[in-house]
């Protein structure tokens, strides 16, 4: 048991020379250096009252059960702190990031690990913060996303988790799970995109809803705060099939 610490602004930038590190060579060892967690010039402490597990997170439902647990006597105090989440997500490093053939898998930016600077406008990628929050905001409403992998980029993790206004919405992230999953599966076509070669897009999937729809209805409804049904309502009838379908497909 650990009690819960904070990065400092040099431990953050320290966490970045070590992502930078991984990234010029994904084979080597992806345990943060201990001094990074551990050294009060690069963390100190938050609240010796709340402690964290070295636990390893299956799902977003296993990490934000327990962080919902865990961090509850301080949950209004960190919801958007930089130095917390940045330092959880190097705690939980090594068991959370993305591994294949034993390469490390990092994204661009910091954004799914690290808080602080661009990434803190990003904090919805946050592996950590997104499970938490999903778990807590929205609940068996997104059961889809939380019986995923803590790591899962999918359309459907995107078409939430990339635009702040539908993850912060009441009613979006229930409707989108509505229209395009079908219990664990992703209904097939639902995040296909105009190509040049390619089939057109079905009507109605899920970037026509996001990208498009949502905006436009916005000048007239308060789309984000309306609740599924009502929204499904004033979809137009593309939308509707897509609640009727139940054929499922391979994830896409």
């Amino acid at each position: 048991m650990t009690a819960l610490r904070e990065l400092t602004p040099e431990g953050i930038e320290r966490a970045r020379e070590f992502l930078a590190r991984l990234r010029e060579h994904p084979d080597s060892d992806r345990t943060p250096p201990p001094e990074l967690l551990e050294a009060e010039r690069y963390s100190r402490s938050f609240d010796e009252t709340v402690t964290i597990e070295p636990l390893t997170f299956r799902t977003r439902r296993g990490a934000g059960e327990y962080l919902s647990e865990a961090l509850e006597p301080v949950r209004h105090h960190v919801t958007d702190h930089v130095g917390i989440w940045s330092w959880l997500g190097m705690y939980y490093f090594a068991d959370i990031v993305r591994v294949k053939d034993g390469r490390v898998l990092l994204h661009a930016d910091e954004s799914s690990l690290m808080l602080g600077g661009r990434a803190d406008q990003r904090r919805y990628r946050h592996y950590l913060w997104s499970a938490w929050r999903l778990y807590e905001q929205h609940g068996e409403n997104v059961a889809f996303l939380l019986n995923r992998p803590v790591t899962d980029s999918g359309d459907i993790a995107k078409a939430i988790l990339d635009y702040p206004r539908v993850f912060n919405s009441r009613g979006v992230p229930r409707l989108v799970m509505d229209l395009y999953t079908d219990g664990d599966r992703m209904k097939r076509g639902f995040s296909t995109r105009k190509r040049t070669n390619g089939p057109p897009p079905k009507p109605g999937n899920v970037w026509h809803l996001i990208e498009r729809v949502l905006p436009q209805l916005e000048l007239t409804y308060d789309v984000y705060g309306m609740k599924p049904d009502a929204l499904l309502a004033i979809l137009p009838e593309p939308f509707h099939a897509w609640a009727r379908a139940g054929v499922r497909g391979p994830g896409q």
